[in-house]
């Protein structure tokens, strides 16, 4: 099997999922891994270059960056990943978040539909250093004939994602909670999680703590609050689950459990 075909699926639910052209994240992928054949991905799983830790799994390997247009070699830490589900959603998020000092950097790549385009508009961004990265990767495109995926059917069955098909936005609006990345911050501080980034592994561990003990029925909001690791900060809770003008009554707290699926 291809390479390419091994990409496909996840590229195809993902790009449905974050509205990101399949074609382009199977290009980045292709274009960072030498076709399938770089130590990052056959021993990290890390299809897209994505340095720092997952789940506090790394490996460290020599990368090439470009200053001043001179290239230089350098060592780096990578996230490692246990799939190829993982780092394609690691890499969504990324798209959809951004980084700490500029969460709509890469969000220039969302809901477009010209390959061209994308692949012009993500050069800009800084991802890569490389000053031909447009051209290489819209090169990847042509090559692989990618935008044949970008016309994929809709009811194509899902992979069995790495968060087991759910997200923590997923989760948030079947719940009817605002997920956008400045409430999900407002949870991050609950669960004292710092420099929250809306990564994929904070993600994963908000997701986790929402989740935890489902089914179980709570009569007090401060008990739920304990036993899910929560600061009991009840005027921020009642922000995050969009409860007006708290004034912590019984039936705003009994909102807020119903919420959280608590009640």
């Amino acid at each position: 099997m291809a390479f390419k075909d091994d990409l496909s699926t996840y590229a195809e639910e993902m790009g449905n999922k974050y509205d990101i052209l399949p074609s382009f994240m199977m290009a980045v992928a292709i274009l960072e891994t030498g076709n399938g054949t770089s130590q990052l991905c056959t021993k990290a799983k890390n299809l897209f270059s994505i340095k720092g830790t997952y789940n506090g799994a790394f490996i460290q390997l020599p990368t090439a960056e470009y200053y001043n247009g001179m290239r230089t070699t350098v060592e780096a830490n990578f996230r490692k990943y246990p799939n190829y589900g993982a780092s394609f959603q690691d890499f969504c998020e990324l798209m959809e978040n951004g980084v700490s000092w500029d969460h709509d950097k890469y969000k220039v790549v969302i809901g477009k539909t010209d390959i061209d385009e994308v692949c012009r508009a993500f050069s800009k961004t800084g991802y890569m250093t490389d000053p031909n990265y447009y051209t290489k990767l819209l090169g990847v495109v042509r090559e692989y004939s990618l935008t044949d995926y970008d016309k994929a059917p809709a009811n194509k069955p899902p992979l069995t994602s790495p968060q087991k098909g759910l997200s923590i936005t997923d989760y948030l609006k079947s719940r009817g909670i605002d997920s956008s990345f400045a409430n999900r911050n407002k949870l991050a501080t609950l669960m004292g999680m710092k420099n929250y980034e809306g990564t994929a592994d904070q993600n994963t561990n908000m997701l986790a703590t929402l989740t935890k003990n489902q089914g179980k029925t709570y009569l007090s909001i401060i008990d739920y609050m304990k036993e899910h690791g929560l600061k009991t900060n009840l005027p921020l809770l009642a922000d995050f689950l969009d409860v007006p003008n708290y004034q912590g009554t019984a039936k705003q707290n009994v909102t807020m459990l119903k919420k959280l699926g608590a009640q």
